[in-house]
């Protein structure tokens, strides 16, 4: 079994443990699934000292259950969540210390995709 789990290096701040699945409408777990990780440094500039976050963004890929896990010092992030033939999808998210966050995506497959390789897209 291989498992995502990236730890960053250590620093004063506690890691904030974030993990999530990406699922498609159905439920179905979606695998190889692109996460990007983009810390918002809204505030740290004036003071905000739980928003210390990433200098670059992280690039996670979900496994062959769909999950995804990273352990990141706190602060603001956007997940952006993209895999082939589905819409992408983007959630802001506050990572506090000892507060483990959970994350779950449901990507739907894209019309425009589903259109050009002749399938019917499921709605529900």
């Amino acid at each position: 079994m291989i498992l995502f789990l990236l730890t960053l290096p250590s620093s004063d701040h506690t890691r904030c443990l974030l993990k999530g699945k990406v699922t498609d409408e159905l439920g179905a777990a979606i695998s190889q699934a692109q996460v990007t990780v983009h810390w918002d440094p809204s505030g740290s500039q004036v003071g905000l000292t739980t928003n210390v976050g990433i200098r670059e963004d992280l690039i996670l890929q979900t496994d062959k259950l769909g999950v995804f896990k990273a352990e990141l010092p706190p602060g603001f992030y956007d997940l952006f969540v993209s895999s082939g033939a589905f819409s992408p999808e983007c959630k802001k998210v506050r990572l506090k210390e000892n507060a483990p966050l959970s994350m779950d995506f449901s990507l739907r497959v894209n019309p425009l995709v589903a259109k050009e390789l002749g399938h019917e897209v499921y709605t529900k």
